[in-house]
């Protein structure tokens, strides 16, 4: 279950402040997309510009990594002047991997911020970088197949 259990488990992403990111001296974020910075198949809202905007001020890297298709990432990325990458096949590491080393992350240096832990957190813990989890955004408008993995993370969350 160690593989399921982030680092940290926060109500929503906006609870990582400078201070939040000084004292844990982040200095790269990939984030997951849809339920974490935005409701699933939406733009992000004013969190959301107010949030990059703090991470741009203290020059931490925001980088969006998604199992969603590359379209809708750049939607997403494109306002807020971010990059992000589409088809990360999570919790496969093999993409993300990928990305921390063109990007030149640190794995000491870098966070994994999710909604799911059998995407986002596991894929995070096979990179050997923290993790946080957020409560989910919008889960109302989410697809049958989230909603099902959901029942199973509610079952692993209990035997912590």
């Amino acid at each position: 279950m160690k593989y399921f259990k982030p680092d940290f488990e926060l109500q929503h992403f906006s609870e990582i402040t400078a201070t939040w990111l000084q004292q844990n001296n982040i200095r790269t974020i990939f984030s997951d997309l849809d339920s974490t910075l935005a409701v699933h198949d939406q733009h992000g809202d004013e969190d959301v510009e107010k949030w990059v905007e703090i991470l741009k001020k203290e020059n931490v890297q925001l980088v969006i990594a998604s199992n969603n298709s590359q379209e809708r990432v750049d939607r997403f990325c494109k306002p807020f002047g971010i990059i992000g990458f589409g088809k990360c096949n999570k919790p496969s590491p093999h993409r993300v991997n990928q990305h921390m080393k063109d990007l030149q992350a640190q794995p000491e240096t870098s966070l994994f911020l999710g909604d799911q832990l059998l995407t986002d957190i596991w894929c995070g813990k096979r990179l050997s970088i923290r993790t946080a989890l957020v409560h989910p955004i919008g889960q109302e408008h989410e697809p049958i197949q989230i909603v099902l993995k959901r029942k199973i993370e509610a079952w692993i969350k209990k035997r912590w």
